[in-house]
């Protein structure tokens, strides 16, 4: 066994007007979530404090909210008890083809652990997210080759809802847990800790083409006629330096296919081709500037209260759809109420069809497309709040009538949409996940169904 990274310093609980407590919201990805007020966060050390810190959320009556890559508006919370992993659970260990990283572990982490060992596991468009992603499904650029990061898991560790720690693996086939905590996990468990299937790094090529909207159409037909070894996905959005939307079309592939793979495009386009050396090295899912260079990160402001805020939904398509999808999203984009909001297409199909639909509770396996709405707004900004949320909700209304399923890193507690996005999301098992909750977490104190 190799261990690649890993931290034992002790645990720590900060409480509202301490500097410790500051620190961690501030380095909160999601500005949400930074702007929330917990009523106290603890930092544990291992799963005897993640035990202990679901049994004080307990007898407190207290919500309890876990951050692990602190990309979700759900890792905080305004007066709720907060687990904050990232502090001490960073370990990635390698043992022959299979790593087992911690619960505060982004996925990028994960990948650039991996990487000198030659070995990487396929993750989302971002390397920010951690265990969200990675137990709610997990789909990127490297999905139709190798399915849904979940996809490769074969063990995970955790604390349930009622204090209970638990170790699960591929052996427990018949166990209503381990087939929905893949797909379910934040609504039953702290999950610290899992075991996934690693595949070699090779050499990838990464095709970004800069299309009018009008090429939006034929560039999905294009996209959908793809061998599984190709993902073509898009991003729907407004140039850092321009003012109207265009489309960034995001081709990846192992170069081993490269030669083998005919013009991919016949549609005119700005065009930059880049070979990298693995995942964690390729271009930002992002529009760029017209020469392809991409703008760069602005670092967040310092005050978290005046961060950026969001509302996002990720809607599931299967193929076919395009003479209804196409128009409704051009008209959708040129619509967005600021250039900050976006519309991401992650390809998916290929490796992502091939489990069979009863091993998890993921149930998009049939869609070709996950379409990701993002509106963006800045904080305090009342008006622009209401224009960016109406938007995102009507992109979603009109998806809804195609969609067949909701994939929840970001849902919507306490909205009319929210039961048909769980509705959409879990399909058939949503009573049996309800059950299991009612079991695994009986107070309700983790996010609810």
């Amino acid at each position: 066994m190799v261990s690649l990274f890993g931290s034992v310093m002790p645990s720590k609980v900060w409480n509202p007007g301490e500097l410790g407590y500051e620190r961690v919201l501030h380095d909160l990805f999601n500005g949400d979530a930074a702007a929330m007020e917990p009523s106290r966060i603890i930092q544990p050390r291992n799963e005897e404090d993640v035990a202990s810190a679901v049994e004080r959320a307990r007898s407190e009556g207290l919500q309890l909210r876990v951050r692990s890559g602190g990309h979700s508006r759900f890792c905080s919370g305004d007066g709720v008890l907060m687990l904050d992993l990232a502090a001490h659970f960073r370990a990635v260990s390698l043992h022959a083809d299979l790593v087992t990283i911690q619960g505060g572990t982004s996925m990028g982490e994960v990948l650039r652990c991996l990487a000198p060992y030659g070995r990487m596991i396929p993750v989302g468009t971002h390397d920010s997210p951690g265990f969200g992603l990675l137990t709610m499904g997990g789909l990127g650029h490297l999905c139709r080759s190798f399915g849904l990061t979940l996809d490769n898991i074969v063990a995970l560790r955790g604390v349930d809802g009622t204090g209970q720690q638990f170790c699960l693996n591929e052996t427990d086939q018949q166990s209503a847990a381990w087939r929905y905590l893949r797909g379910a996990a934040p609504f039953l468990a702290v999950v610290t800790e899992v075991t996934l299937r690693t595949h070699p790094r090779n050499p990838l090529r990464v095709n970004r083409q800069l299309l009018s909207l009008v090429d939006l159409p034929q560039a999905l037909t294009d996209a959908e006629t793809m061998p599984r070894h190709i993902s073509c996905s898009f991003v729907l959005g407004v140039q850092p330096d321009q003012v109207q939307p265009v489309v960034m079309r995001y081709e990846v592939m192992e170069h081993q296919h490269w030669q083998q793979q005919a013009q991919l495009s016949q549609l005119e386009a700005l065009e930059w081709q880049d070979q990298v050396a693995g995942l964690e090295d390729l271009p930002g899912f992002s529009i760029p500037y017209g020469n392809g260079t991409l703008p760069p990160e602005i670092p967040p402001d310092p005050d978290r209260h005046r961060r950026l805020r969001s509302w996002i939904y990720t809607v599931s398509i299967s193929p076919g759809q395009i003479s209804v999808l196409a128009p409704l999203l051009q008209s959708a984009i040129c619509k967005a109420p600021n250039p900050l909001c976006r519309i991401d297409l992650q390809h998916s199909g290929g490796a992502v069809r091939q489990p069979l639909m009863g091993r998890n509770a993921y149930r998009g396996r049939e869609a070709e497309w996950s379409i990701v709405v993002s509106s963006f707004w800045a904080a305090g900004d009342g008006s622009a709040e209401r224009a960016s949320r109406i938007w995102a909700d009507g992109v979603f209304d009109a998806l809804e009538a195609i969609a067949c399923h909701v994939y929840l890193v970001e849902r919507h507690p306490g909205t009319c949409r929210y039961s048909r996005e769980l509705e959409l999301a879990y399909g058939s098992d949503l009573s049996a996940i309800r059950e299991l909750k009612r079991q695994w977490d009986p107070d309700s104190i983790l996010p609810s169904l």
